[in-house]
């Protein structure tokens, strides 16, 4: 009797002495579309900064239309900002308005590595034509193309919390220490400075 009560309490120790196993960090749908949004409003700041020599002449510059989608779309860009920030409440220590300020900074320095490796000529020919889409694409329409069960694969920071597996590519595979070591992969500081700024000055819908 008293081996099998010895045993017993051997058990509950080694349960409450083992170490605990944090969950991964994962999106909710609202999330995983979240950052989808924030990714695109990115990508349409640095097209804007980046391409600005092939705006057409008697309309608004790229740089232009980016502020004018951010104005017509201020609440839902708000809403995605909030959900992510809501996530970094949930999953990180400290200021989760400041860590998703980080991320939103670092995708358009993710972004800008794509334009100098691809070089800015070939960039701007194959992303010039998604401001006017976001332009003129119903909101409703957007969001729907970035929920997690939309078709096709996304580069995303973080999987599904349901669905880990699906529709996701993690964003680190592109940031690889190589990467983002190499003088080539890195903007100028005067690049990077203004579009840290622009991310600062026009990133929140707020």
């Amino acid at each position: 009797m008293l081996r099998k009560r010895l045993v017993a309490m051997t058990a509950l120790f080694a349960m409450f002495a083992a170490p605990v196993q944090a969950k991964s960090p994962c999106y909710t749908p609202d999330e995983f579309e979240a950052e989808q949004g924030i990714r695109l409003h990115t990508e349409l700041m640095v097209v804007g900064l980046t391409c600005q020599e092939m705006s057409v002449k008697g309309q608004p510059s790229l740089f232009a239309q980016y502020k004018m989608f951010t104005l017509k779309n201020q609440k839902q860009i708000q809403t995605w900002e909030n959900n992510l920030i809501a996530y970094y409440k949930r999953t990180v220590k400290g200021n989760a308005n400041r860590a998703f300020d980080t991320f939103r900074t670092r995708l358009a320095n993710e972004t800008s590595q794509r334009a100098i490796a691809l070089t800015n000529p070939v960039f701007c020919a194959d992303h010039v034509a998604a401001v006017a889409k976001a332009m003129t694409t119903d909101i409703g329409v957007i969001r729907a193309s970035l929920r997690p069960d939309a078709p096709g694969f996304r580069l995303v920071q973080e999987p599904r919390c349901d669905k880990p597996m699906q529709g996701a590519l993690v964003a680190e595979a592109a940031t690889t220490p190589a990467a983002r070591s190499s003088p080539s992969a890195s903007p100028s500081k005067k690049v990077a400075a203004k579009k840290a700024a622009a991310v600062k000055n026009t990133g929140k819908a707020g």
